[in-house]
């Protein structure tokens, strides 16, 4: 035996010490076009992996409805969102790490196969009497090569539910995840909009400072010609110190606002200030928007769906809990080669095998078992609650976006007739200013209401918008 492992470990040696000469070009050109086909397979591979993360993506962001704002620069920063937000990478990394946890459930339905291997080598001692007898002391060598086999056999489907648990587990971080990509691409376009609405806000607030700056000028003058008292010199001199403290107030909340867009498209914010936009006015309102909204999107929501999951994984709970219960049978089984010299090791004589199973019945825990269970169904009852209520935050939900919208829609269009009226006033008194019927500084006021209608009508615009956005994520981006 001892020649032919010999003869067995030579062959290997020469062949790994063989020169390359030696070896056919054939053999390499077939090993190198194998690898290369390889390679391309599992470039092929990772490509299709790719794409399809990319569909559910698209599917997902729904880009069909973020299209209907027509502006491309809110499109890229949608796209910006879901590929490089960092919530959406830890909850796509969460579905991952979801789905590896079903294979490892679903590995405990199978038989467990390992390879025990053990050796040792012992010296007995020749002081201890034996049948009255004392031997000599000596040294005894005992190597195991066995395969170890366990497995469960489940008849009661405990292993089985088991998986179905985190099956249905898996299904919630899905639909959680889904709801991230609703919540987080809504959340962007909203701080995209106010952002707009505040480039806007901002210019006619620009506009309205360097208006009441003029105010308080003329008033002054007419103060010191007797032509207005101190009191009107104080109330314009407020308003222009209002002024300016809106217009400080307005930029702040637009740095903070494009900070925060920075942060949702995976950008750091230290140039915010520099992120490419277009202009409210370019936007439109949507007209298309339905005025209720059916029971069958309500089901379709990801939060009911992931809450629908985790009640019956909570009843899968219940069931395993149960099963735990109920005796299990594990059947055991080795075959290897043990010696006690290397040299017979692998001989046909040192082959040993063994087949066997055990029956365990729990019978006393100290309740344990029982209190699991019991602790499993209020765990299903919590469930149960957490999906009723779910249905019911969803349908107000829906319901306060729908009057949002309705409301914003009917503000905004009253400020848009507030501002026409305004408009033609100010054209009428502008007229009269012309014919000298009345003041430059009386003209200036006018024109200051019109400003402040025109920066409330950009302001009840931008909050239309946003109800729309507000009804998209209320209903699971199903619009």
């Amino acid at each position: 035996m001892k020649k032919y492992i010999a003869a067995f470990l030579l062959t290997i040696l020469l062949i790994n010490c063989a020169p390359s000469f030696c070896i056919s070009d054939t053999t390499d050109t077939k090993q190198m076009v194998s690898s290369t086909d390889d390679a391309k397979k599992q470039k092929k591979k990772k490509n299709k992996k790719k794409k399809e993360q990319e569909d559910y993506k698209i599917e997902y962001i729904n880009l069909d409805w973020w299209s209907k704002f027509n502006d491309p620069i809110l499109s890229d920063y949608i796209l910006k969102t879901a590929n490089a937000n960092y919530d959406i990478k830890i909850n796509e990394l969460k579905v991952l790490e979801g789905k590896e946890a079903i294979k490892e459930s679903f590995g405990g339905e199978l038989p467990s196969i390992s390879f025990d291997a053990t050796a040792n080598r012992e010296k007995f001692s020749g002081s201890i009497p034996y049948a009255g007898m004392f031997f000599p002391s000596y040294y005894a060598t005992n190597m195991r090569f066995p395969l170890t086999v366990n497995y469960e056999l489940d008849i009661w489907g405990k292993n089985r539910s088991n998986t179905k648990k985190v099956e249905k587990d898996y299904e919630a971080l899905k639909y959680d995840e889904k709801s991230a990509f609703i919540s987080l691409t809504t959340l962007s376009a909203s701080t995209y909009f106010n952002i707009l609405s505040l480039d806007k806000q901002i210019e006619y607030q620009n506009e309205l400072t360097a208006l009441r700056k003029e105010i308080l000028d003329l008033t002054k003058i007419n103060y010191d010609y007797g032509l207005a008292s101190s009191t009107d010199v104080t109330i314009a001199d407020k308003s222009y110190t209002e002024a300016l403290s809106d217009f400080e107030t307005l930029k702040n909340s637009r740095a903070k606002l494009l900070n925060q867009l920075s942060v949702l498209t995976g950008e750091s914010s230290e140039n915010s200030s520099e992120l490419q936009r277009g202009t409210i006015d370019s936007i439109e309102i949507l007209k298309d928007l339905p005025q209720s909204i059916p029971s069958e999107i309500i089901e379709k929501r990801p939060d009911i769906l992931k809450a629908e999951a985790q009640l019956q994984a909570a009843a899968l709970d219940v069931k395993i809990a149960r099963k735990n219960l109920l005796p299990s049978i594990n059947l055991t089984g080795f075959l290897g080669f043990n010696a006690y010299a290397f040299s017979p090791l692998f001989n046909w004589e040192s082959f040993i095998m063994s087949l066997g199973g055990g029956l365990t019945q729990p019978i006393f825990s100290g309740g344990k078992l029982l209190a699991r269970l019991r602790g499993k169904k209020y765990k299903y009852e919590q469930m149960f609650n957490t999906y009723q209520k779910t249905i019911l935050t969803s349908m107000q939900e829906i319901n306060d976006s729908l009057a949002d919208l309705k409301t914003n829609t009917t503000k905004n269009q009253n400020d848009i007739k507030r501002v026409e009226c305004e408009t033609k006033y100010y054209n009428d008194m502008y007229y009269k200013y012309e014919k000298g019927a009345v003041s430059y500084l009386d003209t200036l006021k006018y024109k200051e209401n019109l400003l402040s209608l025109q920066k409330e009508e950009v302001q009840s615009k931008a909050d239309v918008i946003i109800a729309s956005l507000s009804l998209y994520k209320s209903v699971g981006g199903q619009l």
